[in-house]
């Protein structure tokens, strides 16, 4: 016979205390010295054992707190002026407004307008003892320079204005033995004897009043044209 089959008769028998139902269990014999063993185990708890629901605690996740700090400005102004916005009635220690935005760069002083437009840095001028035929045109509206370049390439021509006040054009050009002044709007045609690449160097003063952002520049037929209008 198993010592639960009967369990719980047993241990109220043995008055709720393990060690005696034990004892009573392999020694049934009353009369037997270890039938009801004389023990001073604290009694085990019996059938009036109160059952205790054991319940998951859930964890509580605590929240994350930011703290931004705002960093203070500060204003040296000293007049308090109060405003009202609404229901409420904002305080402020001064009347301050947002600082104004930067000023614009200033225009370039020196630019290049041919072949393409573009910003330079200033150099020193040096004009050569030859330089092709040309020939500046001043009115009240226009400043203009005819030049004459007689088989030159037009990626070798260069055009640039320094500090608003000098027009530069330099760059490559063909030195011809008979070449000399030419009639306007007259395509050159020659049997020089010559015809030597020859780099050069041409500077022109301009007006003060010229406006270098509307100059424009034409290559046609050998014949260069700047045209800058005036204020």
């Amino acid at each position: 016979m198993s010592m639960f089959s009967k369990f719980d008769k047993d241990l109220k028998c043995a008055d709720g205390c393990l060690h005696k139902a034990a004892d009573m269990f392999f020694h049934p014999i009353k009369e037997d010295i270890f039938h009801k063993w004389d023990t001073n185990h604290p009694p085990f708890p019996g059938p009036k054992l109160t059952k205790v629901r054991l319940e998951c605690k859930e964890e509580v996740k605590k929240e994350e707190v930011k703290v931004v700090v705002k960093e203070e400005v500060k204003c040296t102004c000293t007049e308090t002026v109060v405003k009202s916005c609404g229901d409420c009635h904002c305080c402020c220690t001064c009347k301050c407004e947002p600082a104004p935005p930067p000023p614009p760069p200033p225009p370039p002083s020196s630019v290049r307008i041919y072949p393409c437009f573009k910003v330079i840095d200033k150099y020193a001028i040096v004009e050569t003892e030859w330089f092709p035929t040309m020939k500046d045109y001043s009115a009240d509206k226009v400043w203009q320079l005819h030049a004459y370049l007689p088989d030159a390439a037009k990626d070798k021509i260069i055009i640039d204005i320094i500090e608003k006040t000098t027009l530069v054009i330099h760059g490559e050009g063909v030195f011809h033995s008979h070449c000399g002044m030419w009639p306007e709007h007259v395509e050159h045609c020659c049997d020089c004897t010559r015809k030597d690449p020859t780099p050069f160097c041409k500077k022109f003063a301009l007006p003060a009043n010229c406006k270098i952002e509307e100059a424009r520049v034409e290559f046609e037929k050998e014949v260069l044209v700047v045209r800058i209008q005036r204020g």
